[in-house]
């Protein structure tokens, strides 16, 4: 029996993680199912699909994955003993599970790709997230003692909203569920709303530390 042409058949790899398109992923393989599932996709130069945990374990059983998940392209490769894995991926497209298709030794399923959409009125609230982030940035790049003025904002309303979205999942504490709400998110105007409370507490917190770090200079800002 065909498929419909908007589907398509993907390897799953659940995890206790959320992945935003452009974000960078390492992952560390060491299970024989998946260990033999990055072999393939690395061969056949394919994506699979990392996707957030309903129910179930990382390692052993099968578990049962959420219906949204990120495409992942696998960027680098590094073999170790046993036949175990490090790679670097990075996040892609989003996806729709379908369905589940396969379970053993790995789940694959039937997916559909996410349309990004700008959304209504996403002009007004990007140029309020646009400088946030910038001010993100900047705090960040104070921390890390490089040139604040080289910091990047993506033009793109969609681009921006995976831009911080990802920044945040990395360098403050936001629970699963809340990433989990901003990958399914329909478009990047709502997303954008949705993640400027967050951008403003990342910014606070940051801000808090390299005042600590440098009392005398606070933020370096150009």
């Amino acid at each position: 029996m065909s498929q419909p042409e908007d589907l398509r058949q993907l390897s799953l790899f659940p995890l206790n993680v959320v992945l935003f398109p452009g974000m960078p992923m390492p992952l560390h393989i060491f299970e024989e199912r998946y260990k033999t599932m990055i072999g393939e996709c690395v061969e056949q130069e394919e994506a699979f699909g990392i996707i957030l945990i309903k129910e179930g374990q990382e390692v052993g059983e099968p578990a049962e994955p959420v219906k949204i998940g990120t495409t992942a392209r696998i960027a680098q490769v590094e073999r170790l003993e046993e036949g175990r894995l490090n790679i670097m991926t990075k996040g892609e497209k989003r996806f729709e599970v379908v369905e589940i298709t396969q379970q053993v030794p790995h789940v694959v399923a039937l997916v559909r790709y996410l349309t990004e959409e700008p959304g209504e009125e996403s002009a007004s609230i990007y140029q309020e997230v646009k400088e946030a982030y910038g001010g993100y940035l900047r705090h960040l790049t104070s921390l890390t003692g490089g040139w604040t003025a080289q910091a990047e904002v993506p033009g793109d309303p969609v681009e921006l909203s995976f831009a911080v979205a990802s920044s945040l999942a990395s360098g403050i504490e936001i629970p699963r569920d809340v990433k989990q709400d901003l990958l399914e998110t329909p478009d990047a105007a709502q997303r954008l709303e949705k993640l400027l409370p967050l951008l403003k507490r990342g910014n606070e917190m940051l801000a808090a530390e390299v005042t600590k770090r440098n009392p005398y200079r606070g933020s370096r800002l150009n």
